[in-house]
């Protein structure tokens, strides 16, 4: 797709929403959800934020997962999925009007002709998503316009925060080496009848000594060696601080020049043979360096979004959150992009609103506030990463 230039809002929009079954909403839309610095934030609006989320996850997830996910602790946070859910984006709602409060120290504004296209986004979503889907999901006209008001702010604020960043990066702190290696379980084998158990110290002797008669052998080609000797080569990249790679198995191969081989080196659950690949790889240096950025992003906007938290006073009305739940499932069709994508596509300008970083978290336009989220579609798997350290062998 070119461009997810509405937000979140976009995916929701493509693959028309509807819901399973439901019981209608139960809240008061008129009632105050929350206040920030004395101000008023609708239920109605909170509650159309968790239900569009609760959309999304639904749609992704409950396949995978079952009805019953709500009440699952998919997080590992102690917690239901429905509480988990429910705080982060009672969290981004704080934030995206705080960013909203502190637009003027960034010189961001939102002009008439975004308005108007927000405006029509937004028509053309409850159109293209069933009436009942849309009373479950407590969706108006002037809900939906706000999300994107306030995602749209956000993106051009998170641009502006990030351009305070210093994006210079040094070669000698992003440097990659590159190695391949072979990995050999040497803690558990399976017996004949698929049960687990561990090698007795021979058979750890043994075992060693055919990946010694491998690296032996492995000299000319590393990749045939280990072929004929039934092992599985892994790549990785690895910088000075990288921990993603055993110590022992780099402390070795930080001895090496490229195109040599360490010998049979003994981790704390396998057995290594590396070969150095490269002691300087410039593709993998320069990766690392937009890591390295990225994270000084993400960092530096979690330190301004929690600035300005510390500043402000929000409080959240608890009893009528706690009415707010994910009782009936919604259900997504997915779809090619019709013409109301296009409509959504012009939803705010070519430079605030065409960021994959939002579009790809529909939670809540880039989890604003989250560093974890904040610039996921950035992040690229980490340079130094075990990508194939999982491809153990057993002889």
């Amino acid at each position: 797709m070119k461009g997810k230039k509405i937000i979140s809002l976009l995916l929701a929009a493509a693959m028309g929403i509807s819901v399973l079954a439901g019981c209608g909403n139960t809240i008061d839309e008129k009632k105050a959800g929350a206040t920030l610095d004395g101000e008023e934030i609708s239920l109605g609006f909170m509650n159309f934020m968790a239900r569009y989320q609760q959309a999304v996850y639904d749609g992704q997830f409950s396949g995978m997962f079952g009805t019953d996910m709500w009440s699952q602790d998919l997080f590992g946070e102690g917690t239901d999925m429905e509480t988990s859910v429910k705080k982060n984006v009672a969290d981004n709602i704080e934030t995206l009007y705080l960013l909203e409060d502190h637009m003027k120290d960034y010189n961001v504004e939102i002009t008439e002709e975004e308005l108007a296209k927000m405006e029509e986004a937004a028509r053309q979503f409850l159109e293209d998503n069933s009436e009942k889907a849309m009373k479950q999901m407590g969706a108006t006209q002037e809900y939906v316009k706000e999300m994107l008001r306030l995602n749209t702010i956000q993106t051009k604020m998170r641009k502006a925060i990030d351009a305070e960043v210093d994006t210079e990066v040094s070669d000698e702190e992003a440097a990659q080496k590159t190695i391949s290696y072979v990995k050999v379980n040497n803690k558990s084998t399976t017996d004949e009848e698929g049960n687990s158990r561990d090698y007795t110290e021979e058979e750890k002797e043994n075992l060693k000594k055919e990946v010694e008669t491998f690296a032996a052998s492995a000299g000319e080609d590393f990749k045939a060696a280990a072929e004929k000797a039934g092992y599985t080569v892994s790549e990785s990249s690895y910088g000075a601080d990288d921990e993603s790679l055993e110590k022992v198995l780099t402390e070795a191969a930080d001895k090496l020049k490229e195109g040599e081989l360490t010998g049979v080196i003994t981790g704390e659950e396998a057995f290594y043979v590396a070969r150095m690949d490269s002691t300087f790889d410039e593709e993998a240096t320069e990766k690392k360096k937009d890591e390295i950025i990225t994270e000084r992003k993400n960092d530096h906007y979690k330190e301004v979004c929690d600035k300005y938290k510390e500043a402000a006073k929000f409080e959240l009305n608890e009893k009528e959150w706690a009415k707010v739940k994910f009782d009936d499932l919604f259900t997504m069709k997915q779809e090619e992009p019709q013409e109301s994508e296009k409509n959504a596509d012009n939803a705010g300008s070519e430079e605030n609103a065409g960021s994959e970083e939002n579009a790809d978290n529909a939670e809540n336009g880039d989890a604003a506030g989250s560093e974890e989220n904040a610039d996921s579609t950035e992040n690229g798997d980490a340079a130094g990463s075990e990508e194939n350290a999982d491809n153990t062998d057993n002889p």
